[in-house]
């Protein structure tokens, strides 16, 4: 296949006025596009508006700066934020896809959605009540082909951007344009277009697009959304996505019709569902069976016991709304829930880093984790959190065992911190203006999820007992050739594996030779818990076939009578009760394949998730770069506004032919990509400028070398500030030292436990008649009744949500 030929496109030199100060830019949009598409009148249709932002995104509301929905005077009712990092074009184009057509079943005329009984949907125009803001990491970060994706759409032209005005550096570009098209996964156009005359009919989907100049991570994303764009539009309802995501059908509705049923609900999310390929292939990886077990445990029976009490521990970044007023700050203090979210952005962008410590008691926070509780515990507030079912987002998970480890070190230790948050500040419950029996409540539940971290923090030190009592106990059982020697092999092997597993964690990437020892670690455990399983059914076995003679089985008693005399009674009751919970749960909901498909795989894989990830999650804990990052020197590119005046600057501006032959090239370029079925890599941070440039300038004097803070020169009598590096060394050092302490308490708390149950001189005091550990049943049964007590909540949910399917049939 030929090279596409480079469009060199034309520029002109144009006086424009400043809007407030503000450079704003209305371009024509392609005649090609705009004669194909059903609404073709009107300047959010005809033009697209550019706006260059010079300021901080706390700033934007006082900056003057105003969208298209302030001017045309809208209410907006769902504000959606789609973030974009260095996700690949068929991710962010399978997100954006979805989101347009659940725009179109809710506001669509000929859509049989069940948002059209609802008055606010039901109108024609319903769809100026949407919009949805693309926030996208990084100018030079973005992938290219993202960009003609959306130049495609009509939301985005070559060579409109600028990168100054008036001598001040942007900070970011909004692109707003109503487009009537789509483009899917595999990049190809959906909508009215020239190619597809009378397929795909899309009703004008409200796009605000914000380019951001540095790579700033997504924290800083989202604090572009709500505290740059979000006062701007003023809607109703905020919902968070990011690219990758497939939203599911209706689902959009369901989150909105959440808040519209309840004025009490501040929080609303989705359950996140795992791609699985067709005829569910992908379950073949043991790792990606493990977690559709888990995400599934998690929506049918974690997330529905949860949303009983009002308040949900972890809401699923890619699919979670909150409404947007309970989000603002107190009029009087300036504080809200938004305030403390965005904490770490602030203090790691700031000059000023003396408190070092200051940046940790927030940074191990994200999104999912400390904002609901935020905005559930709100003083004199009843806000409450809810799960709703029916709204749901498919996702891809990590296939490898490098990627398996990275996220769930970080979801983990999101968890484990957001966990510790909660329950430190419970007395934030007390404060809000729930009623006393919500109250009561509430803290009920921190106590649960208190107790909950407690044992996942000794979860090394009980696994490790569970193996070592099984395996003792079988060792010296009849007709099995194991005997002492074996089970003093496999102990010490045991042992020294989860040292390798600490060494090679501490600072170590999962690749290479280190990601070799990770994968025989993930081998070895799942033989470890076959072994346990299988010493588990063989005592039982054992003990129960001396009395299996002496059994009248149509005398209930009797068989009662044999199974207590058996031994290990009371931990195979245990076990197959809380197994009996999962599946009943799966019944219940009405999917039960994930038991099917994917259970053995999960018991197998459970081992790991306690000696391999939960070592690596504390052994990395010092690594807190998900969400927020050092921000970046920044490149400058060539001056493009000249005029230092306050009233007109002059632009460079492509004429009507480059930009007919921009998007053509958009196109192209996108079936090219559909033909090669390769996505373009994200570009470096030497990649081609898309700001436009003189003609005649070198391509050399684009990217001229940034002046670093070393380099500038400082003027006489100011006081020396420390550099940027050392603050950032200061950081690394108290991390790696807070690290360094939790993880030594993690140690010596799972060792004394270890070394205390398994003394020989607890022995006759644990020992119960059966033969099995009085320590061991314990903590299986604290497993089964937490699982049943989460049954139980998951029930309560289950029984008001089919009050509520019959009382909307009625009505």
């Amino acid at each position: 296949m030929s090279m596409p030929v480079p469009i060199h496109y034309v520029f002109k030199p144009k006086k424009v006025q400043l809007t407030d100060g503000n450079l704003v830019l209305d371009t024509l949009v392609p005649t090609s596009y705009l004669s194909a598409v059903d609404h073709q009148s009107g300047k959010e249709f005809e033009t697209m508006r550019y706006m260059a932002v010079t300021c901080d995104a706390d700033m934007v509301p006082e900056g003057r700066y105003k969208l298209r929905t302030h001017s045309l005077n809208r209410s907006i009712e769902i504000a959606i934020c789609l973030t974009v990092n260095e996700e690949s074009p068929q991710a962010f184009c399978l997100t954006l896809h979805s989101l347009i057509k659940n725009i179109k079943q809710m506001c669509a005329p000929e859509s049989k959605s069940k948002s059209h009984k609802n008055p606010i949907w039901s109108e024609e125009d319903s769809w100026k009540k949407v919009v949805i803001c693309i926030v996208a990491d990084g100018r030079r970060n973005l992938n290219p082909v993202i960009l003609k994706v959306l130049a495609s759409m009509g939301c985005w032209q070559e060579g409109v951007a600028k990168n100054q005005v008036n001598g001040n550096a942007v900070q970011a570009h909004i692109f707003e344009y109503s487009t009537q098209v789509s483009v899917d996964s595999k990049l190809k156009l959906k909508g009215r277009t020239l190619k597809n005359s009378n397929k795909h009919h899309f009703p004008p989907v409200q796009i605000v697009f914000c380019l951001k100049e540095r790579h700033t991570k997504k924290l800083n994303s989202h604090r572009w959304f709500f505290n740059a764009l979000c006062p701007l539009l003023q809607p109703k309802i905020t919902l968070l996505t990011t690219a990758g995501a497939k939203i599911g059908s209706g689902s959009l509705f369901h989150l909105w019709n959440a808040f519209d049923r309840n004025p009490n609900t501040a929080g609303a999310c989705g359950e996140i569902r795992v791609a699985k390929g067709l005829l569910w292939w992908k379950v073949l990886n043991p790792i990606i069976a493990a977690q559709i077990f888990e995400y599934k445990v998690s929506s049918v029976l974690e997330k529905p016991f949860e949303s009983i009490f009002g308040y949900i521990s972890v809401m699923p970044g890619a699919l979670v709304a909150y409404r947007y007023e309970t989000l603002l700050p107190e009029p009087i203090s300036g504080k809200g829930p938004l305030t403390t979210y965005f904490e770490p952005d602030y203090l790691v962008f700031s000059d000023d880093h003396r408190d070092v410590g200051e940046v940790l008691e927030y940074s191990y926070f994200a999104e999912d984790q400390i904002l609901p509780f935020l905005v559930a515990t709100r003083p004199r507030a009843q806000n409450t959190m809810q799960y709703v079912r029916s709204a749901w987002a498919e996702t891809e998970l990590p296939a490898g065992i490098g990627s398996f480890l990275g996220m769930k070190r970080k979801w983990q230790n999101r968890r484990f911190f957001g966990l510790i948050y909660a329950v430190s500040h419970v007395a934030a419950i007390w404060r809000s203006g729930h009623n006393i029996a919500r109250k009561l409540w509430m803290t009920l539940e921190i106590i649960y999820l208190g107790c909950d971290t407690i044992f996942w923090f000794l979860a090394l030190g009980n696994y490790y007992l569970v193996f070592y009592y099984m395996a003792k106990t079988l060792a010296v059982a009849p007709h099995f050739s194991l005997g002492g020697t074996g089970f003093m092999l496999m102990r010490y092997v045991y042992i020294c594996l989860i040292v390798v597993v600490v060494m090679i964690s501490m600072g170590n990437r999962p690749r290479g030779q280190s990601l070799y020892l990770f994968i025989l670690s993930f081998v070895f455990f799942a033989c470890i818990q076959a072994y346990i399983l299988f010493a588990a059914g063989y005592l039982t076995f054992l003990h129960a076939n001396e009395f299996l003679p002496y059994a009248k089985w149509e005398s209930l008693s009797t068989v009662v009578t044999v199974f207590k005399a058996a031994g290990y009674h009371v931990l195979i009751l245990a076990l197959l009760c809380c197994y009996a919970v999962y599946l009943i749960s799966a019944i219940l909901y009405g999917e039960p394949w994930h038991m099917i498909a994917c259970f053995v795989q999960f018991l197998l894989l459970m081992p790991s998730y306690v000696s391999v990830l939960g070592v690596y999650a504390f052994c990395n804990m010092h690594e807190v770069n998900w969400g927020i990052k050092e921000p970046e020197d920044h490149e400058k590119d060539p001056l493009i506004s000249r005029d230092a005046i306050y009233h007109a600057s002059t632009v460079l501006m492509p004429d009507e032919r480059s930009v007919a032959a921009s998007y053509q090239d958009a196109l192209d370029d996108l079936d090219r990509k559909k033909r090669l079925k390769n996505s373009i890599p994200a570009p470096s941070s030497s990649s081609t400028s898309i700001l436009p440039v003189h003609s005649g300038s070198s391509s050399s004097s684009l990217l001229p070398k940034p002046v670093t803070s070393s380099e500038k020169p400082k003027p006489k009598g100011t006081a020396t500030r420390p550099r940027r590096d050392d603050i950032k060394t200061m950081q690394s050092d108290y991390y790696t030292t807070f690290r360094t302490r939790i993880l030594l308490l993690w140690i010596v708390a799972n060792g004394a436990l270890v070394i205390t149950i398994s003394a020989d001189q607890l022995a006759p005091y644990l020992t119960l008649d059966d033969g099995s550990n009085l320590y061991v049943t314990i903590v299986v049964w604290i497993i089964t009744v937490g699982a049943t007590g989460r049954f139980l909540g998951s029930l309560v949910y289950l029984l008001g949500w089919i009050w509520q399917f019959f009382r909307q049939l009625v009505s």
